[in-house]
């Protein structure tokens, strides 16, 4: 290849990365969910039955709320990604979307070594209430306020990059 065709390479790559950036973000600020006005006075219940408040666990790191179904495709490639975020220590609480009782979705979390803190949702209420309308949608918390939400596949690093300028922005 002449240095031409690996410069018009570079060019054509660069342009369609900017491109892809582009799209995702005004997707994601078409797709982007609400924060419910009640949200410190809305007790959450995880899978063994336990309460607590979304704004309890962020503390020294953002908090990552996680709307994801046993039923979507995507899901199981970042809920990987979510499970390693947990494991890191991030606060981290999922949303089981419609994905049946409080067993089935226990079960699917053990039979996928997940360990992350899960809420089921199995009429989708919740996410009626945070307008989340696509799954898998991740919403970054910051001391009670949406820093960051994003819908659809997310990688590992991309969440790290969000949690980074969520910390520090």
């Amino acid at each position: 290849m002449t240095s031409i065709n690996i410069k018009k390479l570079l060019k054509n790559t660069v342009s369609l990365l900017l491109t892809l950036l582009i799209m995702s973000s005004i997707l994601d600020f078409i797709r982007k969910p609400t924060v419910p006005d009640n949200l410190n006075a809305t007790a959450l219940y995880d899978l063994q039955g336990n309460p607590f408040f979304l704004p309890q666990l962020d503390q020294d790191k953002p908090t990552v709320l996680y709307f994801w179904g046993t039923w979507c495709s995507y899901c199981r490639y970042t809920s990987s990604a979510i499970n390693d975020l947990a494991k890191e220590d991030y606060p981290v609480v999922s949303v089981a979307l419609r994905s049946g009782s409080a067993q089935d979705v226990a079960n699917y979390l053990t039979e996928h070594q997940y360990g992350f803190t899960t809420v089921n949702d199995p009429q989708g209420e919740l996410a009626t209430q945070w307008h989340v309308g696509v799954t898998p949608s991740i919403i970054i918390l910051r001391h009670g306020k949406m820093d960051l939400a994003t819908t659809g596949w997310t990688s590992y690093w991309g969440l790290k990059v969000r949690l980074f300028l969520a910390t520090f922005l």
